[in-house]
């Protein structure tokens, strides 16, 4: 069988990047592959880039700027292939990840694919870093999608993990089953999205000897951007979708305590942002069950505040002491 790969890249503003992140798509070891590039309005150079790669294989659309989603989603109208590979517009991947993927994707009707994925930042060479010995451990071959989520999420380790977007590789059939992605802003789309396949999924394959490299930016702007108050309310709705997808697919224990431990995270970043949105997401854990759980926020001076007056307090200080050390910092440096 050589079943066609589509390849799915959404770019916004991706210029600096863009093409080597497309010449990682057309590396790929996997002959028969088309590449969807969709530009979500981006004001840089990017489209010129992309037409740069224009070809029978390489096609290219236009929209105005929705976002990410709906980026994707107009890729998946265009696509032709039976699997699907998203891709982001400044990561890469591994020569052989289509290929090591597929070939158990032949072997296991109806599951979904996944393999480790590689943190590089761009002073770095990608190829030569190491993908974390702690996400990998999340990673296994199972025919139980529900408890491989409840897995990730904290349900039997209470930090819990990711995986990240361009780390899978999708039938195309399972992603009608789950549907599109959803369009509102959320940095937690993937997540959202990637928890509604694997749920629609036979189950999961894991290729551990092919790559994802995920770019990581110094500079916290991709941080910061993920903590407005807007993105806190997006990835709430989206945990709320995750939820609901996830109790309607399995009643057990670790699915609830997982699901509390995810909140719980989502609830120290939101403190000091949305006092009203935290409150919220308190009462979803409390009617979860609750949880002892609260999340490491620092190095022993914080830990040991935190335990004596609690974390809501210990937030507030240590938003205190970064606020004075950075403005300390901007003086010294003018």
């Amino acid at each position: 069988m050589n079943p066609l790969v589509s390849i799915i890249i959404p770019v916004y503003n991706s210029e600096k990047y863009l093409a080597e992140c497309i010449d990682s798509a057309l590396a790929q070891t996997w002959i028969n592959k088309e590449i969807i590039i969709v530009d979500d309005g981006s004001t840089d150079g990017s489209l010129n880039v992309a037409r740069e790669y224009e070809s029978k294989a390489v096609r290219i659309f236009q929209q105005e700027n929705k976002g990410a989603g709906a980026a994707r989603n107009k890729g998946l109208t265009e696509a032709k292939g039976e699997f699907i590979q998203f891709l982001d517009a400044d990561d890469l991947l591994g020569a052989n990840k289509i290929t090591g993927q597929l070939n158990l994707l032949l072997q296991h009707s109806g599951k979904i694919a996944v393999c480790r994925t590689v943190h590089f930042f761009s002073d770095q060479n990608p190829f030569e870093c190491s993908s974390s010995s702690y996400e990998d451990s999340f990673l296994y071959e199972t025919d139980d999608p529900a408890a491989f989520l409840s897995n990730l999420y904290g349900g039997n380790n209470n930090r819990g993990s990711m995986i990240q977007t361009n780390a899978w590789l999708t039938p195309t059939g399972i992603i009608k089953k789950a549907g599109y992605w959803s369009e509102f802003y959320s940095p937690d789309d993937d997540g959202e999205f990637f928890c509604r396949a694997v749920l629609a999924s036979e189950g999961i394959v894991y290729a551990n000897d092919c790559f994802n490299y995920y770019r990581k930016y110094k500079d916290g702007v991709s941080l910061a951007s993920a903590n407005t108050k807007q993105a806190l309310h997006g990835r709430f709705e989206s945990f709320l979708l995750k939820k609901q997808h996830l109790l309607n697919a399995t009643t057990d224990v670790s699915a609830k305590k997982a699901l509390a431990h995810s909140a719980m995270d989502l609830a120290l970043e939101t403190y000091l942002v949305d006092k009203e949105l935290t409150d919220e997401i308190l009462k979803v854990i409390e009617n979860l069950g609750g949880t002892d759980y609260i999340p490491q926020l620092g190095g022993k001076n914080i830990e040991f505040i935190k335990k004596i007056f609690g974390w809501k307090t210990a937030r507030i200080i240590q938003f205190y002491y970064a606020y004075v050390f950075r403005n300390k910092y901007l003086s010294a440096i003018k």
